[in-house]
């Protein structure tokens, strides 16, 4: 089979890495695989030995900090049209016989323009089905968390619909794909979802489609080649292990520096801070017994010691401190990330420093706005709550032993790929 996988490449390098471990199943299964990439994403995925269209698409940054809104599908217009075409382009010359997008934000732009068969690899709370509220959770039965969502999803499905589901309908229309999504749950129609987590922490309501499939974390191990021991970077072990990793959603380097300055001050903790892609590390103070800046690490293995991680909420470094039960902190900068950190406190797993009102939920921008002005006190308090406190520890400890019944995420999903791609025209 030949399997064309079209990542959302803007910002981090999430979407990317969830998608390795189901493409190396199936190269090593002896299926043919390609990858479409944006320009700065190219580099990154080739030199984890995967093939990559030769025509990379522009960088299109959905979590932009300086404009979150509608605005940016408006102003930005061409390069979203350059990046889809570029898809349907590689689709036509690889012609694959089944196409796996992280996430399909837009719906299967590519597979309906040219009728192939489609997997999209999406959080739950992106389905119309999720039973929480996108961007606030509300997720648990209890009464006040049921009336809201009755009360406010419609709110928000209205709002997104006429803002913008309308925008996206332009680019269906540009494009000329007969097939335009008319509501939200049209997005996600007509073809299987794989959801990289478990019901457990990312419930979808009761349904009747039989095509949406839990498979657990999708755990690349790329960066877990790198050998981890806290007392190759620390002389006094016995000290709380802090591990700050914010991923590549920031380009705020005065946000790097807030956190830096706070921990640098916490001599009695050990911290471990990875920067990701978006800075170098020789940009930051050095190094000292009590704080370590690098630019990755091995997230799995650092987890194994951590006793609070600090981040955004994003789902990859949330599913391996929930593998190895780190309880966390979490300062959500946009939407999904609040979905996120909001399920987190409400199952007790650690503390959202980044809740949004219900008036202001439906505002995409408003959640970078307010998470810029968390202060370094506020998070290093937050830290000392979760350390002076047992009970996270206790319930991480218990959520672990469920999320660990899923560990078949590479496997089930190359599965579920290979069942579409028989449909393929191309067979």
């Amino acid at each position: 089979m030949k399997i064309l996988f079209t990542p959302y490449c803007g910002g981090s390098i999430a979407h990317i890495v969830r998608s390795f471990p189901i493409a190396r199943a199936l190269v090593e299964a002896g299926h043919e695989v390609l990858f479409t990439s944006s320009v700065k994403k190219e580099h990154f995925i080739k030199s984890h030995g995967f093939l990559v269209y030769n025509k990379p698409h522009p960088d299109v940054n959905l979590n932009d900090d300086k404009d979150q809104s509608i605005n940016y599908f408006i102003t930005n217009h061409r390069l979203f049209i350059e990046w889809f075409q570029n898809e349907i382009d590689a689709a036509k010359e690889f012609k694959p016989h089944v196409i796996v997008n992280s996430p399909s934000f837009f719906g299967a732009i590519t597979a309906r323009a040219l009728n192939i068969p489609h997997v999209s690899i999406t959080n739950a709370q992106w389905l119309v089905y999720y039973k929480g509220l996108l961007g606030l959770g509300k997720t648990t039965n209890i009464f006040s968390h049921r009336l809201l969502r009755r009360l406010l999803r419609p709110v928000f499905v209205k709002k997104f619909e006429t803002v913008y589901l309308a925008e996206i309908q332009k680019f269906y229309q540009k494009l000329k794909i007969k097939i335009i999504p008319q509501r939200r749950e049209h997005l996600h129609a007509d073809y299987p979802v794989i959801i990289p987590s478990i019901p457990e922490f990312e419930p979808i309501e009761t349904i009747t489609r039989k095509d949406i499939h839990y498979v657990g974390p999708l755990f690349w191990d790329g960066f877990e080649e790198e050998g981890f021991k806290e007392s190759d970077l620390f002389g006094d072990t016995r000290k709380p292990f802090i591990y700050i990793t914010l991923g590549g959603s920031i380009f705020s380097k005065d946000i790097y520096i807030k956190f830096i300055n706070a921990f640098n001050d916490q001599r009695d903790w050990n911290t471990l801070f990875t920067i990701g892609p978006n800075f170098k590390r020789d940009e930051f103070m050095p190094d000292n017994e009590h704080l370590v800046i690098k630019q990755y690490g091995p997230g799995l293995k650092i987890n194994e010691v951590t006793d609070v991680m600090v981040g955004t909420g994003g789902h990859g470094t949330v599913m391996q401190a929930l593998w190895h039960s780190s309880p966390m902190v979490c300062i959500p900068f946009n939407i999904d990330q609040s979905t996120i950190s909001a399920r987190i406190a409400e199952l007790g797993l650690g503390i959202n420093l980044n809740p949004l009102s219900l008036r202001k939920f439906t505002q995409r921008e408003e959640y970078v706005k307010k998470a810029q002005n968390i202060s370094a006190t506020q998070i290093v308090e937050a830290v000392k709550k979760i350390l002076n406190d047992p009970s996270y520890k206790y319930r991480t400890d218990k959520f672990r032993e469920i999320i660990r019944r899923y560990h078949f995420g590479a496997e089930k999903s190359m599965n579920i790929i290979l069942e579409e791609a028989k449909k393929s025209s191309f067979l």
